[in-house]
C-alpha cells in the first residue's frame, strides 16, 4: 500500500491520487502483457511474472505480444484532465478519490471500467490467503470447463470482464476493495492531512446510479467503421479464434462495422464472438466510465443486471431489460461505487 499512501496530491482545490505505474507514465492502459508494478484498484504492489514465497504477491502468467488494444481501442484517455470537465464541480472535492475512480455525485465514485478477471483473481488471492480455500472457491466464477480454462484462467485475458458472478460475490468484491483502500488512507489522513474523519465504503451501484453513469443510450451510442491491423487479426487469430471463442471467418475483413459500443450489430459486418472484450476498449463517455452500455450486462445493487452486453441489440428493451440469471452466463459482470462516509 506504499504508493496508496503517499501517491496522493494536491491539484487546485482536488486531492486525488496520482499513481506512478509505469502505464500510466507512458500514457498506456495496462494490458495483459504490461499490467504495471501495482494494482489498478487497490494500488497494491503484488504483481509479478516471477513465481515469489511472499503471500502478498500474486504470480501472474505470461501473455503473448498481441494486445487487447489491437482492436476497438481508441488509446490512452484521462478523464481528470478533459477540458470538459474543468467546470465540473464533483472533479474538485477534498478527498483522495479512490483508484480507477470517476466522481459519480458528492462524495461518490463509479469504477471508470467493469472489474476485471486480473482484478478478481486478486480479490481471490487474498481471500484465499485470510480465510482459507474454501472461502475462496465459494467465490470463483460459475463457469463451464471452456470459459473457466481459456477465458477467465488465460492470461490473454487478464484485462478482459470477470464473468459468471452473483450478486453476492460482486457485493463482496466492492466491500473487499473499499476495506483494502481504508488501510492505506487512514495511514495517510493521519499523517498528512487535516481531513482525518472519513472512511470508503464499497458497494454496488442503483439502477439510479447507474443510469447517471451511463448516459442516455440514444445520445451515447452510435455507429463506427473500424479498420482492424496486421496486428489486430493476429490477437484475433491467437486470442479469440484459437481459444474457441469466434469462428476464423472473422479474420477474413480488413474493416468492422459495429458500435462506439460493444453491442451485438447484428450485421454480416460486425464481428460476431463469445466473449466481451478488453475493459478499455471502445469509446470512453467524456466523463470518464467505459462500457456502462455493452460489453457486459452490469449486476445493479438491486440484486439483477441491466446494460445490455456484446450479445445485445441496440434497443430499449435488451439495453434496460432486468437479468436475473448469473450462474454460466458469459455477459453479466459489474463495476463497483465507493463512497465516502464520516
Amino acid at each position: 500500500m506504499k504508493s496508496f499512501i503517499y501517491s496522493a496530491v494536491l491539484v487546485s482545490a482536488c486531492l486525488y491520487l496520482s499513481r506512478e505505474a509505469s502505464f500510466a507514465q507512458n500514457k498506456k492502459h495496462p494490458e495483459a502483457n504490461s499490467p504495471g508494478p501495482v494494482s489498478e484498484v487497490t494500488d497494491r504492489e503484488i504483481y509479478t511474472y516471477n513465481r515469489v514465497y511472499e503471500i502478498d504477491h500474486l504470480f501472474l502468467g505470461e501473455a503473448n505480444e498481441y494486445s487487447e488494444q489491437s482492436i476497438f481501442y481508441d488509446g490512452y484517455f484521462d478523464a481528470w484532465k478533459q477540458k470538459e470537465n474543468k467546470s465540473n464541480a464533483l472533479y474538485y472535492q477534498l478527498y483522495i478519490v479512490p483508484p480507477h475512480s470517476i466522481p459519480l455525485f458528492k462524495k461518490t465514485y463509479i469504477d471508470a471500467t467493469e472489474v476485471a478477471n486480473i482484478h478478481y483473481q486478486e480479490f481471490l488471492h487474498f481471500v484465499e490467503r485470510d480465510s482459507g480455500q474454501d472461502i475462496h472457491d465459494s467465490y470463483l466464477p460459475v463457469l463451464d470447463e471452456k470459459y473457466m480454462k481459456n477465458y477467465y484462467n488465460n492470461p490473454e485475458f487478464y484485462f478482459f470482464p470477470v464473468i459468471g458472478i452473483n450478486p453476492k460475490g460482486a457485493k463482496t468484491y466492492c466491500d473487499w476493495r473499499a476495506q483494502n483502500l481504508n488501510e492505506g488512507l487512514q495511514v495517510f489522513l493521519e499523517n498528512e492531512s487535516p481531513y482525518k474523519k472519513y472512511k470508503y465504503v464499497g458497494r454496488l451501484p442503483t439502477e439510479h446510479e447507474w443510469k447517471r453513469a451511463a448516459g442516455h443510450s440514444t445520445k451515447e451510442i452510435e455507429d463506427r467503421t473500424y479498420e482492424i491491423s496486421k496486428k489486430g487479426l493476429e490477437f484475433l487469430k491467437n486470442d479469440v479464434v484459437d481459444n474457441g471463442f469466434a469462428d476464423k471467418k472473422i479474420l477474413e475483413s480488413e474493416t468492422v462495422y459495429g458500435y462506439n459500443v460493444n453491442l451485438d450489430h447484428g450485421t454480416d459486418f460486425a464481428i460476431n464472438k463469445e466473449i466481451p472484450f478488453y475493459i478499455y476498449g471502445f469509446e470512453p463517455r467524456t466523463s470518464g466510465t467505459y462500457n456502462m452500455y455493452g460489453n457486459v450486462k452490469e449486476i445493479v445493487n438491486e440484486g439483477y443486471a441491466i446494460g445490455g452486453s456484446y450479445k445485445s441489440k441496440n434497443t430499449h428493451v435488451e439495453l434496460h431489460e432486468h437479468t436475473e440469471t448469473f450462474d454460466y452466463q458469459t455477459d453479466i459482470g459489474f463495476r463497483c461505487i465507493t463512497k465516502i462516509v464520516r
